[in-house]
């Protein structure tokens, strides 16, 4: 651009500066710090992996209380355990808080994904299945609850993996974009 006294530039009479300062403001507009993007993002995405861990617990948890809790795997109970923990992570992206969201990371961290494991390669044939109702002196059931079909399960159980190893990964990049003040003053 030049200055009002000296030479124009070829090919505009000056009017453009409209759309100029239009693209200026949605620009400024659009930038949005880095932390809230990453923040809405990652929420969003646990809100789904969440909700899907919710529906498998609760239906898991039903089909346990209908048929009998005897009737489960030690692998599925240890997976049952971590289920309380969706609710608290679900309070800590609700609330913003770091500490809930480390509690749901520790529980899926120790229960939920060393269960999806055990119950993967127990299925397949690598490890054994082990039995709850012996350990709480409970009546052996007639039928364990496990589909009737591998697939099934293969499915259920790689997916939930997958959705658990996800989570922790958006729970360790959400707390991180939560935790700009700790690395604002370490830059210093």
């Amino acid at each position: 651009m030049s200055s009002k006294a000296g030479p124009r530039a070829e090919g505009t009479d000056g009017s453009d500066w409209q759309h100029r300062e239009k693209r200026r403001i949605m620009r400024e507009a659009n930038n949005v710090a880095v932390q809230y993007v990453t923040s809405v993002k990652y929420k969003n995405a646990m809100k789904r992996t969440l909700l899907y861990h919710g529906m498998l617990g609760t239906s898991m948890l039903g089909t346990a209380v209908i048929a009998g809790i005897n009737c489960l795997y030690l692998w599925q109970v240890l997976w049952l355990a971590a289920f309380p923990t969706c609710l608290i992570g679900f309070r800590g992206i609700m609330k913003n808080k770091s500490k809930y969201l480390n509690l749901y990371r520790i529980g899926l961290a120790l229960c939920s994904v060393p269960a999806c494991i055990w119950g993967l390669l127990a299925t397949a044939g690598y490890v054994s299945h082990q039995e709850f109702y012996p350990y709480v002196n409970l009546p052996k059931p007639a039928k364990f609850l496990m589909p009737d079909s591998n697939y099934v399960f293969y499915f259920l159980g790689g997916t939930t993996l997958c959705s658990h190893l996800f989570t922790l990964v958006a729970i360790r990049k959400l707390i991180y974009a939560w935790d700009v003040t700790s690395r604002k003053s370490k830059a210093q």
